[in-house]
């Protein structure tokens, strides 16, 4: 492991100082906040995001030793669990809820089917009377995790409000370039910084390869689809699909179905054909059930990014996993490119979905953007050395910049001279993206101790 680069490391220290400055209340809970989705947090359980230790409700001090199988079908959320619960061993199942009282709400105090839950972890705290029970009258240890255990575990923001009130261009609209620079500079090296911590506390506990294989599904899935295409690859792990990689990633996508529509191609159904033959005798292995399908989000988008033809190109990528895994640096980037851009399929290069009509031409399977965005989330994170931040700072991202990094840009500097050149680097658009969703995202402008710290920041 390459030393952090300590320029770096000043400049997100002093961004999280800012932080704590502006927020110095941030680690109690906040009254009224939304939860994140179940699935979202099953996810996080699942990666080993969440605390492993801690106190439930009325049974003691828990640790958890193995978080169990994420289940696919009807049931507990994990199977074969284990905890040490005061001291004691324990193996089960673990059920995970928003609310203490979905428990009953869901019906699982009267279903045998979860008789061995050993855990039921909730995010809401449970009222004072409350406890969990199984059909057979056994009480359930409940642990609560609480929004500031979510937050420290996956950087969730701290809930707040929003308005169209731009109070911060006052105090950055005098302030000389150099510190604009900096600030935004320890805005991204922030970012930089939680993105490595995550990603080392998830390969201690999945292990390098098969995180460089979810950051890369993450990246594939744009936006929209990020979060289901990462939830594809912890279904679907990188061992266990290399081989099969089409037929298992598509169909536990959802994406495969027993017969195309009248419509679909002779292309289509030979393609389907083949890959149907080998997810039947996969199926019973690797099908979610109804209740725990992918969170997929099919429009708007363009036709060429339509999930289907993502996970299409995550296949393709598993395949050749042993010619990419050693170019997952920023020395590799220039080779690593070459490789992905070089990815093809009969199919899939003039097809986006199994049910589309054959494109004109031959289009690429993974663009230049998606690769940038790898290079920027994923590679400049990971990679601590001094030339790999050099590299980050250097880096001209492609294209105009989206219309949320252009708008927190106008609140803050307004119409500088310098803005538009200040857009085209990838680390401002970086530190723009974190400062929304610090400051931006979670306050009233009216009550935002955002500019006044600022201020002191432009001052020093």
């Amino acid at each position: 492991m390459i030393p952090p680069h300590p320029q770096r490391q000043k400049l997100a220290a002093d961004y999280r100082q800012l932080l704590e400055e502006v927020y110095p209340m941030a680690s109690q809970e906040a009254e009224g906040a939304s939860l994140p989705p179940e699935l979202r947090v099953q996810s996080w359980w699942h990666a080993g995001l969440l605390p492993r230790d801690g106190h439930t409700e009325h049974h003691g001090a828990i640790r958890i030793l193995d978080v169990g199988l994420w289940n696919r079908s009807h049931g507990p959320d994990f199977l074969r669990a284990e905890i040490e619960l005061e001291g004691v061993r324990l193996r089960g199942d673990i059920e995970i809820d928003p609310h203490p009282q979905d428990w009953e709400r869901h019906g699982h105090g009267a279903n045998p089917a979860y008789n061995n839950v050993v855990l039921h972890v909730v995010l809401s705290r449970p009222e004072g009377g409350w406890y969990t029970r199984t059909s057979q009258h056994r009480e359930v240890p409940v642990l609560y995790l609480g929004r500031s255990a979510l937050s420290q575990a996956v950087g969730m923001g701290y809930p707040g409000r929003s308005e169209d009130i731009p109070r911060c261009r006052q105090p950055l609209a005098q302030a000389k370039p150099e510190h604009i620079r900096e600030l935004l500079q320890a805005a991204a090296a922030h970012r930089l910084e939680k993105r490595h911590r995550l990603f080392l506390r998830k390969a201690e506990f999945r292990g390098l390869s098969q995180c460089w294989y979810e950051a890369w599904a993450e990246t594939l899935g744009y936006t929209a689809n990020k979060e289901a295409m990462q939830m594809l690859a912890h279904r679907a792990p990188l061992q266990e699909v290399q081989h099969q990689a089409e037929a298992i990633l598509l169909g536990t996508a959802g994406f495969l179905l027993p017969v195309l529509p009248a419509q679909c191609s002779d292309a289509a159904r030979q393609y389907h054909r083949c890959i149907w033959d080998s997810w039947w005798a996969l199926r019973e292995q690797f099908e979610l059930s109804p209740a725990r399908k992918l969170p997929w989000a099919q429009g708007p988008s363009r036709p060429l990014n339509h999930p289907q033809r993502r996970v299409a190109a995550l296949a393709l990528s598993a395949r050749k996993w042993k010619a990419i895994e050693p170019l997952l640096s920023v020395k590799g980037y220039p080779e690593l490119c070459k490789v992905l851009s070089g990815l093809g399929h009969p199919f899939w290069d003039t097809h986006c979905t199994l049910a589309s009509v054959a494109l004109p031409r031959k289009v690429a399977l993974v663009g230049r953007q998606r690769m940038e965005d790898f290079f920027i989330n994923h590679l400049c994170a990971y990679d601590t050395s001094a030339s790999a931040w050099q590299a980050f700072l250097a880096h001209k991202a492609a294209g105009k910049a989206p219309e949320t990094i252009q708008r927190t840009a106008w609140n803050l500097f307004g119409q500088r001279e310098e803005l538009r050149s200040l857009l085209r680097h990838s680390y401002a658009r970086q530190a723009l993206l974190q400062i929304e969703a610090d400051f931006c995202a979670r306050n009233i402008c009216l009550e935002c101790a955002f500019p006044s710290q600022l201020q002191q920041w432009c001052r020093g």
